[in-house]
């Protein structure tokens, strides 16, 4: 279900409150929806690779609509997260999750809804397996098991007592995401800001 082939780097992103940046086919409009495990959203960029910034990202639709984007210029903010920027308007895009959730281009400061956690297939494939029951058996240095996370704001799952933000992971999504059935790997995991790594043992469960 999710392939890629592209030389360049294809991103999917993930907005504050843990939602995807997708598309809805019947307003050709950029839109928000839950994170949905094994689904690629239907709104992704291609970017240069490697990638620096700025860039410009090219904006795809999984369903081909005739609306274009405005020029967008995707700027690097701090732990591994982006605003895009519509150099036009002089605006960003951000994702509203209140009174009505919706998407537009109209956000003037990248604070929380302008940004962004920019997800490789890999990284997609890692959360999808994680937010899977019984996916994966993740263990920390005492042999514990990790219970089933939950989504919360700030782009950040919860195992219990335990925050993990995805924006300090990226390369034990990444991790994950590669792993086989019944293969295991030893990972390391930041719990939050400047606090030192924690290495965990994943396993991927025979199908």
């Amino acid at each position: 279900m999710m392939t890629e082939s592209s030389p360049n780097i294809r991103l999917w992103f993930m907005d504050w409150y843990g939602w995807m940046l997708d598309h809805d086919p019947l307003k050709d409009t950029p839109t928000r929806t839950p994170f949905q495990p094994g689904r690629l959203p239907g709104l992704s960029a291609v970017v240069p690779a490697p990638l620096s910034f700025p860039c410009s990202p090219v904006m795809e639709k999984r369903v081909s609509m005739p609306r274009p984007f405005p020029e967008l210029e995707m700027q690097e903010l701090s732990n591994n997260r982006v605003a895009f920027f519509v150099p036009r308007s002089g605006t960003y895009l951000r994702s509203v999750p209140v009174p009505t959730p919706y998407v537009d281009y109209t956000g003037s400061t990248p604070l929380g809804w302008e940004s962004f956690l920019p997800l490789t297939l890999n990284m997609l494939r890692g959360l999808s397996l994680i937010m899977t029951p019984g996916a994966l058996r993740i263990e920390n240095g005492t042999g514990d098991l990790l219970t089933a996370p939950s989504f919360e704001e700030e782009m950040t799952l919860r195992f219990g007592d335990r925050t993990f933000p995805l924006f300090l992971n990226p390369a034990a999504l990444s991790q994950l995401g590669q792993l086989a059935a019944g293969q295991s790997a030893s990972l390391s995991v930041t719990w939050e800001n400047g606090a030192e790594p924690d290495i965990l043992k994943a396993q991927r469960q025979t199908e």
